[in-house]
């Protein structure tokens, strides 16, 4: 298939996580690399990274949300993970994929702020009609989330698992297994 027609109509959703911004870690170079490819791109800075709040988070993200459609891929990293699946069951959208990378399936800190994210229960069955794939990334040596955590998002969503053998936290320049998938999936 032509890079061409590979790229048609292609809506790419880039959400960090806790602490980051869109231009760190690998962000820009996945955000290049798609618009290389004619993909849109909205990767909008999340407030207060440091301290995020949960409302704060859905807000920002929310009216977007509710133009995604089945040209759309979101991709998560982190807590950003978190937030993708998040307002997929709240807004009610199909998209055609959603990746999450390095994202917690439960709070694996005691900080209020980011343990609201976890409050309330995911209706796991309502998320996983709103994409029609789902792929989970993960590296076995991440310090920060447990690699048991992506296996639970395996199976709560019944994802694709794609689990790297040294990619820690996913902080690096460039997320080749990120971008691998993406060309997968497009």
């Amino acid at each position: 298939m032509s890079k061409k027609k590979m790229s048609q109509n292609i809506n790419l959703v880039l959400l960090h996580g806790f602490a980051e911004t869109t231009d760190k870690v690998w962000f820009p170079w996945i955000h290049a690399k798609a618009e290389e490819n004619g993909w849109r791109v909205w990767a909008p800075s999340l407030p207060n990274s440091l301290k995020p709040e949960y409302a704060a988070w859905m807000k920002a993200v929310r009216k977007q949300a509710k133009t995604w459609d089945q040209d759309t891929v979101i991709v998560g990293h982190s807590l950003g993970g978190v937030l993708a699946l998040r307002i997929l069951a709240e807004v009610k959208v199909k998209v055609k994929a959603v990746i999450t990378v390095g994202s917690p399936y439960t709070s694996t800190v005691n900080v209020a702020s980011i343990m609201r994210f976890f409050d309330d229960p995911i209706n796991w069955a309502l998320v996983r009609q709103s994409a029609k794939k789902f792929v989970t990334i993960h590296a076995k040596n991440d310090p920060l989330i447990f690699h048991d955590e992506a296996l639970r998002y395996q199976e709560a969503l019944n994802s694709k698992l794609v689990m790297t053998p040294k990619d820690g936290h996913f902080i690096g320049k460039k997320a080749k297994a990120v971008w691998e998938e993406l060309e997968k999936i497009v």
